[in-house]
């Protein structure tokens, strides 16, 4: 009978990993979408539009998102352990990322730091998004 119930419970909830899958697509968005926001902080802008605050306000929402990834994945007991240290990994990166953001304005050389990252968190997102579809 135990062995029935630790057999259940191992068993992934493929319907938070949908969700999850999903989410991480809005995510993966999110993080191009920083890319092409983050140049407005340069001056770079069209029709004087203020790309500044987007890019602040898309950074609270991804931050936000991978926090309810990590979530989901947590409860939906992936068979792959890899997914919950990738996901940690994703929430590590985004409030270190963040961080970094919230600086820039009394250092600006951190931009030199916070634009690397940025590559690195998109290739964590890819390769997260290759371990859902082997899930």
């Amino acid at each position: 009978m135990t062995e029935d119930v630790r057999i259940a419970d191992k068993e992934t909830n493929v319907g938070l990993m949908t969700v999850a899958f999903r989410l991480h697509i809005v995510l993966l968005i999110l993080i191009l979408s920083q890319a092409l926001t983050g140049l407005g902080r340069l001056g770079y802008t069209f029709d004087g539009w203020a790309l500044g605050v987007s890019h602040q306000r898309t950074a609270e929402i991804g931050l936000l998102l991978a926090i309810a990834i990590l979530v989901l994945i947590i409860k939906a007991k992936p068979a792959n352990e890899k997914m919950k240290g990738m996901a940690i990994g994703m929430v590590g990166m985004w409030v270190f990322q963040f961080g970094l953001g919230e600086m820039m304005g009394s250092m600006s050389w951190m931009g030199m730091i916070h634009a690397p990252l940025a590559l690195m968190i998109f290739a964590h997102a890819s390769m997260m998004m290759m371990k859902f579809k082997s899930e």
